[in-house]
C-alpha cells in the first residue's frame, strides 16, 4: 500500500491532487458541503492512484490469447444432461 501511494506519480495523478485540494479549500472558504465531497473524492483518487473505473478497469487487454479457437468457423456444443 505504501508503494502504491509513493510510486507512479505522472502528470494526471498531480492534476488530480491539484484540482482535489482546490475543491477542498473553495469549498472550506464558501461552505458548500458538495464541493468538499467531491473534492474528497477526487483527492482520494489521486492518492490512491485510481480512476473512475478502478485500476485499470477501463483499460483494454494487452494480449489476446490467439490459440483458444484455432478454426473460427467451428463451433464446439456442450450437451447438459
Amino acid at each position: 500500500m505504501k508503494t502504491m501511494i509513493l510510486k507512479n506519480w505522472n502528470v494526471m495523478r498531480l492534476l488530480r491532487l491539484a484540482i482535489g485540494a482546490w475543491a477542498i479549500i473553495s469549498a472550506i472558504q464558501t461552505g458548500q458541503g458538495a464541493l468538499g465531497f467531491l473534492g474528497a473524492v477526487v483527492l482520494a483518487m489521486a492518492i490512491l492512484n485510481i480512476g473512475c473505473c478502478g485500476i485499470n478497469g477501463c483499460a483494454p487487454r494487452s494480449s489476446i490469447n490467439k490459440n483458444t479457437r484455432k478454426n473460427p468457423g467451428e463451433i464446439e456444443y456442450e450437451e447438459i444432461t
